[in-house]
């Protein structure tokens, strides 16, 4: 497993070899998805080009979701389309940025997340996904918290912390 340093972009996450599904910058092009939290009251729908899919293993997003990291599904705000009414939960992160968790107040279930530096842009947390074959992560964030015993794929791109 090869470790970069901060400051590798976005766009340089996946080589021409990397997932088959997913394009050379790590986009899914125009792909219908839907999915829910665990009780259903909070459920989304959209055709979406997914920007990239990341699991993260920074505490924040180890105690949100209460496993050894969170995997997050990124796509324009704007093509997402979300009914039912989740509650918010911000925090600051590392960078000064606001994090907000959205979650449904009923189940508890973390479904989005938002960042105020990736204006458009909303997490989708890939558990809650309908379609799992669409969950190919293509980076490892935060591995200087990771949990020692965590599995990572050697396959896929490493960052000791958020690439800039």
């Amino acid at each position: 497993m090869k470790c970069l340093e901060s400051g590798t972009s976005y766009a340089e996450q996946f080589s021409e070899d990397g997932p088959a599904s997913q394009t050379v910058s790590g986009v899914i092009k125009m792909t219908k998805i839907s999915g829910s939290c665990l009780c259903g009251a909070i459920r989304y729908q959209g055709d979406v080009d997914i920007k990239m899919i990341i699991n993260c293993h920074c505490d924040d997003c180890r105690r949100a979701t209460g496993s050894v990291h969170g995997t997050m599904i990124f796509v324009p705000e704007d093509s997402l389309e979300i009914s039912g009414s989740p509650k918010g939960f911000d925090h600051a992160a590392d960078s000064g940025s606001t994090l907000t968790k959205l979650f449904c107040e009923n189940c508890g279930s973390q479904v989005f997340g938002k960042n105020t530096s990736r204006e458009g842009v909303i997490g989708i947390r890939a558990g809650t996904l309908d379609q799992k074959e669409l969950i190919k992560p293509g980076m490892n964030l935060f591995k200087s918290s990771a949990i020692a015993s965590t599995p990572m794929d050697p396959d896929i791109k490493v960052f000791d912390k958020m690439p800039s």
